[in-house]
């Protein structure tokens, strides 16, 4: 009787697990605010397939939380604006790739 309580929990247990970490990012298009001299700009979670780690750096796979929830308007110590953090993470990947936009009426669309 213990095997199989074993078992069934293990089974539980590993499919729990594994949603969480083959968690879907959003089906739909986000939209990013901007400085008021800069329009929006529309991320694609689904164009940009990468593991969810890259950028939800300070995030267990499932948990994953806004950006905006670490990084505010301003620079604080060692956590960077979200501008900051957007450009050095998107645009630097993006020139990294040697594909997406780096200019800035690419992304921000007014």
């Amino acid at each position: 009787m213990r095997k199989v309580a074993f078992w069934t929990a293990l089974v539980v247990a590993v499919v729990f697990a594994s949603g969480t970490v083959f968690a879907a990012p959003p089906n739909k298009p986000i939209v990013l605010k901007a400085a008021k001299a800069k329009g929006p700009v529309t991320f694609d979670h689904a164009k940009h397939a990468m593991d969810c780690a890259t950028c939800h750096h300070k995030d267990k796979a499932g948990a994953e939380q806004k950006c905006e929830k670490c990084h505010g308007a301003k620079t604080e110590g060692k956590k960077l604006s979200a501008k900051e953090a957007f450009h050095t993470q998107c645009k630097g990947c993006h020139q990294k790739e040697k594909k997406g936009p780096v200019k800035c009426d690419a992304c921000h669309k007014k």
